[in-house]
């Protein structure tokens, strides 16, 4: 709000001019607030029980919109985005929550993976659930901070911490959509820049 009011002055005071660039930041500061205010509706939901509609989901058509949903950001920065196999099967999830855990698992992996990198999704399916995952060549996550990075506004060493456009309540928004539907959402690392895994289980229909 600080940064977006102070570029809205500079304009007004004809310190900065309201030209491409300057209506890009705006833009995108806009953006930003418009994220955290959804991100908040939904951990706030989430503390209150937050509601899942499952149906039948075929799991290589989620992991397939999740990737055109952002391979346009993934362009621009120099990033490749996969899916990794022909994932196959069905799952019984609520198909636009999942949707959003994916996105917002996209967008931390990006976030964290410098142009050159590769994020990758993948899936598993059969009698017991599914399995999915989204991993990146990234930064890494220190030992010590694996289990905290669902905790909202958590920040990890300096690599993670320069968090260029999160809200920080993304992973714990993921983390209540997968707990709702009775799965998990962990996060796994070799180490500060050796990339990172996190996983998404689904279990299978009762």
């Amino acid at each position: 709000i600080a940064s977006l009011a102070v570029t809205v002055e500079a304009v007004a005071d004809g310190v900065l001019d309201a030209d491409p660039t300057t209506l890009a930041t705006l833009a995108d500061q806009a953006g930003r607030l418009t994220r955290l205010a959804a991100d908040l509706r939904d951990i706030s939901d989430a503390e209150g029980g937050l509601a899942v509609h499952p149906g039948p989901c075929e799991v290589g058509v989620l992991l397939e919109r999740a990737r055109l949903a952002a391979a346009e950001d993934f362009s621009r920065k120099g990033v490749g985005l996969e899916v990794d196999g022909d994932p196959a099967g069905t799952v019984h999830a609520d198909a636009q929550r999942i949707g959003q855990v994916l996105a917002n698992l996209l967008s931390n992996a990006l976030r964290h993976t410098p142009r050159g990198g590769r994020v990758a999704l993948a899936a598993t399916v059969d009698a017991a659930g599914a399995v999915i995952t989204v991993s990146d060549t990234g930064d890494g996550i220190a030992p010590e901070h694996l289990e905290r990075v669902f905790e909202r506004f958590y920040r990890t060493d300096a690599a993670r911490a320069r968090d260029a456009g999160g809200t920080g309540i993304g992973l714990a928004v993921s983390l209540a959509i997968a707990q709702a539907h009775g799965g998990t959402l962990t996060a796994s690392s070799p180490g500060p820049g050796k990339g990172s895994v996190f996983t998404l289980t689904l279990p299978g229909r009762a």
